[in-house]
């Protein structure tokens, strides 16, 4: 009887092991992707570095936006590079807000709201606010996005500072 316990207790723990190796729990993917993609896409973002920037998609990224239509792959990483050295004196930052984080170890896909403040020289800061979907796979160890679409405006409606502050969202984290 005590050898079946403990042969018991022994697969147990090599079951628990294994499942602890392969399957990680949410909020370390969470933070895999926060430190991974969402922080340097802050960054990338705010510096005006279309390397890093286009370095945190995949080679065969979707994006879908209703201003700049459908681009694939280079043609995406392309006008990112253009558009970045295009607007080297407007100083912009971008934020994000979570409604729903969904993965595994390899895939997730995100909807959140995002902010970005615009500042012309001699000009005022100017907020827009955007809801958006995407599609992230993780690529010999590194978050990406695969698949990027946002919208402005839901039903007709503009998304607003109140859409990007509603208490059921969730900063990064």
């Amino acid at each position: 009887m005590k050898k079946l316990i403990l042969l018991t207790i022994t697969f147990a723990l090599a079951i628990s092991s294994l499942y602890g190796q392969r399957f990680k729990p949410d909020s370390i993917i969470i933070q895999e992707i926060n430190d991974q993609l969402w922080e340097p896409f802050k960054t990338t973002y705010a510096a005006g570095d279309w390397e890093g920037f286009n370095a945190l998609h995949t080679d065969d990224i979707l994006r879908v936006s209703l201003w700049g239509g459908l681009r694939v792959g280079d043609e995406y990483k392309k006008s990112n590079e253009k558009s970045f050295q295009r607007n080297t004196e407007t100083k912009r930052t971008i934020d994000f807000r979570f409604e729903h984080r969904i993965h595994n170890d390899s895939t997730a896909y995100e909807v959140g709201y995002y902010e970005i403040t615009s500042t012309a020289p001699g000009k005022e800061p100017r907020n827009y606010y955007a809801q958006f979907h995407v599609r992230l796979k993780k690529e010999d160890g590194q978050w990406k996005i695969s698949q990027d679409f946002d919208v402005d405006k839901i039903n007709g409606r503009k998304i607003t500072k109140e859409d990007y502050y509603h208490p059921d969202l969730t900063d990064l984290k």
